[in-house]
């Protein structure tokens, strides 16, 4: 979303863009939020779900997030984009579209993030508060984009290409410290 409003290639406004970037994060927060539903929902029927299992889940998948982050594994992340990806549009309605297909791609992209935070929601949280816990997850997840996106232009271009260089150093970084927090999550499933 950064380099699709800030490419460069079409003159729009700064408040065209806030625009577009707001619709863009309303449809990636409308796939997340039935899920806090539905993990609120299925809460009482997961009796099975103890504190054990959950801990355990949850360190498996973290570690997993983990060696993702250290690319000793890579989804088929492009594949399920050009599957899923909404065509290119500078309307509002295209930008909601494409958020949507953004909100579905990220879905598989955080998933071991995404899964724990649904596994938290099954034991802890009834489906309202599931419903808000996802929306706050959802925020979180495109407060950058907009802040990122409306600032756009050359200033965009300069943050794209930094991340870029930086990103891989710090994702190494994030895998080691979310394997360690997986293991911590294996140790107190078994205390």
């Amino acid at each position: 979303m950064i380099g699709y409003l800030s490419s460069g290639k079409i003159d729009l406004s700064p408040a065209t863009i806030f625009r577009l970037v707001l619709a863009f994060s309303a449809g990636t927060i409308l796939v997340l939020l039935p899920l806090g539903v539905i993990a609120g929902f299925i809460r009482n029927y997961l009796l099975f779900l103890d504190g054990t299992f959950a801990w355990s889940f949850g360190g498996f998948l973290m570690i997993a997030m983990g060696v993702q982050l250290l690319h000793l594994y890579k989804p088929p992340i492009r594949k399920i984009f050009s599957f899923l990806r909404a065509s290119v549009s500078y309307t509002v309605t295209g930008t909601f579209l494409l958020g949507i297909s953004f909100g579905a791609i990220t879905v598989g992209r955080g998933a071991p993030m995404l899964i724990i935070v649904l596994t938290y929601i099954a034991l802890y949280q009834t489906s309202m508060q599931g419903f808000l816990t996802m929306l706050i997850y959802g925020i979180g997840l495109i407060i950058p984009l907009i802040v990122i996106s409306t600032i756009g232009g050359a200033f965009g271009q300069k943050i794209k290409s930094a991340t870029r260089l930086s990103g891989e150093f710090f994702d190494r970084i994030i895998g080691i410290l979310i394997i360690i927090i997986g293991i911590y999550f294996l140790y107190l499933a078994f205390l």
